[in-house]
């Protein structure tokens, strides 16, 4: 579904005019969409985003490769965004699973005593950099399992990875909290909805999963 179809949606559901099909670019710059309507844009990445932050979706889901270089310990990860969530480090070269350590550890390690370099055991994240520990000291393959919501949607075209459905309803609940009740729907009600659509479509995508959301007693 496209990022046009799911702005008609919510304002097909608010009794709205909706966007013509001659809409083709960025809808910042659009002259076919109107005010309100890129308003409803931004409702749509926002609930977009709600919803993206709110599981660790398996469409989301990717492995990343950093190589690394002798004497080189922080790398840029370009695909990491400050909404990913890293799920699993793991240095494919070794056969090895690094632990996450805190910053406090990570500074400890380096910069107390001898500078240590082999191949690393942990890392640490910061934005998008990822650091190891020792400091590798040659070159190897890291594979890195995140989780990496999609940045806003702009084009007419742009399309989602998470169900629709929660996001249109997400969208919706937005724009009448912003204008107040609807026909007799009020903000309130299309907010549960969306709370319980997203509730659901967990429940459903968990179940693609194994002992992600299972606890144990200690």
């Amino acid at each position: 579904m496209s990022y046009r179809t799911v702005i008609d949606k919510v304002l097909t559901r608010l009794r709205e005019d909706t966007i013509g099909s001659n809409w083709v670019g960025a809808i910042s710059s659009a002259s076919e969409v109107d005010s309100y309507q890129k308003l409803i844009g931004e409702f749509v990445n926002e609930a977009k985003d709600i919803a993206e932050d709110s599981w660790n979706w398996t469409s989301l889901r990717s492995i990343e490769t950093v190589t690394t270089s002798a004497s080189t310990a922080t790398y840029d990860m370009s695909n990491i965004n400050d909404r990913s969530r890293v799920l699993q480090v793991l240095d494919n070269t070794n056969d090895n699973v690094l632990k996450q350590i805190s910053d406090n550890h990570f500074y400890n390690y380096t910069y107390l005593g001898s500078t240590q370099t082999a191949n690393p055991s942990y890392y640490r994240l910061n934005d998008n950099d990822i650091s190891f520990w020792p400091t590798p000291d040659a070159t190897y393959d890291i594979k890195v399992h995140a989780v990496i919501p999609q940045s806003d949607r702009t084009l007419a075209a742009d399309t989602f990875t998470i169900p629709e459905n929660i996001i249109v309803l997400g969208a919706y609940s937005l724009a009448l909290a912003e204008r107040g009740e609807d026909g007799g729907t009020s903000s309130d009600l299309a907010l549960r909805r969306f709370q319980q659509a997203v509730g659901d479509a967990i429940v459903q995508d968990e179940n693609r999963t194994i002992d992600e959301t299972t606890w144990y007693a200690s």
